[in-house]
């Protein structure tokens, strides 16, 4: 008896230890990721503004080309010095919770910086990546450098590190729910009832940090959001099957395209980024609106139903836009993420499928805005393969919970579209090159 009760005891002791470390590590990443947050979204907008009165300023051209020339230099510099920062960093970090890949916490120590810095300048000087995939990583490498206080990596794939994992991914969206999910459906992390309540922990603290420290909210602001009436529920599966095709499609381009530059590329790594960013250069003056993530481009896309007619096909060619320069954008291993652009890009093909059929008649006016958060998921599924995380990213960032049973089953439809085509997830393809990398 006496054994048993002092067996429950160091059960019950461990689980508490693991909350305490997982909120620890929820509030650490949190509060590292809501600072690059701020110093990302506090300079954007100054630089577009000086951007923006390059007709008046003769000189601002010129000088930005400089800067951006700069940037080229000093992030081809960084991803020499720290490989590992390259890309969104997700596909990293699976391999390390996977223990296919052995960091020591200098590494990750290395990564923190250099991450944070490179991800800020590329995103700074214009290009279409994301945040997310590097706070995903700046995260895990947080709860590494953390780990190094208790010592405490015992528990199988490395729960640490996705607890910190999904705590980046909860302060770089604000959806803990999101965070949690892409622990155990994307990352495949072993089901355990220590490792679920470390992760709760720290998606909640995360969470909180980012709500009530920094006080940043929804990204999308569509709460008032409705969803299809039952007459055009049809829509659902159409959306979902269009979605799961243009996934695939955008899949094998942004692959593509990255190969194809690594392989024929006369520049050396101190300079691959370059060409990106001379394309940033351009639509700075051009189509500035295609710039960085593309968060204010989901946001203003709705501004543009005022005539069904034109936006159509303001809208299409946004959308292609977009997507060429998303797959430029992430050439020449440059640090940033691709999670960002393809919700862009899923919600500006959701919303030319929306005016479609409102000028086809076969939605109201006040429903084909709603196929803007049916496109971000369907899209998002198709590439990433996680119904459920999908689902619940999109659900969480927008707020419009009366879309969730639609968003289901396009999330649903998109995904067995694109298993269907025999289309592998981008993540499994970017960390199988990763490996064959590591081998060579």
């Amino acid at each position: 008896m006496e054994h048993h009760r002092r067996k429950n005891f160091t059960r019950w002791a461990n689980l508490g230890l693991l909350a305490l470390e997982g909120t620890a590590i929820g509030l650490t990443a949190g509060t590292v990721i809501c600072c690059f947050r701020l110093a990302r979204d506090t300079a954007a907008p100054y630089i577009a503004q000086w951007l923006a009165a390059w007709r008046e300023r003769w000189w601002i051209a010129p000088l930005w080309l400089l800067v951006l020339v700069l940037a080229a230099r000093l992030l081809g510099e960084l991803v020499i010095r720290v490989p590992l920062i390259s890309g969104s960093g997700i596909p990293q970090t699976e391999l390390v919770v996977a223990g296919r890949l052995h960091l020591s916490r200098m590494d990750w120590l290395k990564v923190l910086p250099a991450k944070f810095a490179a991800c800020l300048i590329s995103t700074l000087g214009g290009l279409s990546l994301g945040r997310e995939g590097p706070c995903i990583q700046m995260g895990a490498a947080t709860a590494s450098v953390l780990g190094g206080l208790w010592e405490r990596f015992t528990f199988s794939g490395h729960i640490h590190i996705a607890a910190g994992a999904a705590a980046g991914m909860t302060a770089a969206f604000g959806s803990p729910a999101a965070g949690f999910l892409f622990v155990f459906e994307e990352m495949k992390n072993r089901f355990t009832r220590g490792g679920a309540l470390m992760v709760a922990c720290s998606v909640v603290s995360a969470a909180l940090a980012t709500r009530w420290l920094f006080g940043l909210g929804r990204i999308f602001p569509f709460s008032d959001m409705s969803a299809l009436p039952l007459a055009q529920v049809w829509i659902l599966p159409a959306l979902g099957l269009l979605t799961g095709v243009a996934g695939v499609l955008y899949n094998k381009a942004l692959l593509g395209g990255k190969n194809l530059e690594a392989l024929h590329s006369p520049l050396s790594q101190r300079w691959r980024i370059l060409p990106p960013l001379l394309a940033s250069f351009v639509l700075s003056f051009l189509c500035p609106s295609v710039l960085g993530g593309g968060e204010h481009l989901v946001i203003e896309t709705g501004a543009l139903a005022a005539d069904p007619a034109s936006c159509l096909g303001v809208l299409a060619g946004l959308c292609l836009l977009k997507t060429a320069f998303s797959v430029f954008s992430y050439t020449g291993n440059v640090p940033g993420g691709i999670l960002m652009p393809m919700l862009c890009i899923g919600a500006l093909f959701g919303a030319v499928c929306g005016q479609s059929l409102l000028a086809l008649g076969l939605i109201s006016p006040e429903d084909w805005a709603t196929c803007i958060i049916y496109g971000m998921a369907g899209f998002f599924v198709s590439m990433v393969r996680v119904p459920l995380t999908g689902t619940a990213l999109v659900i969480e960032m927008s707020g419009a919970l009366a879309c969730l049973p639609g968003t289901l089953i396009v999330a649903y439809v998109a995904f067995w579209t694109a298993n269907t085509l025999r289309c592998p997830p981008v993540y499994d393809s970017l960390r199988a090159a990763i490996v064959v990398q590591k081998r060579r």
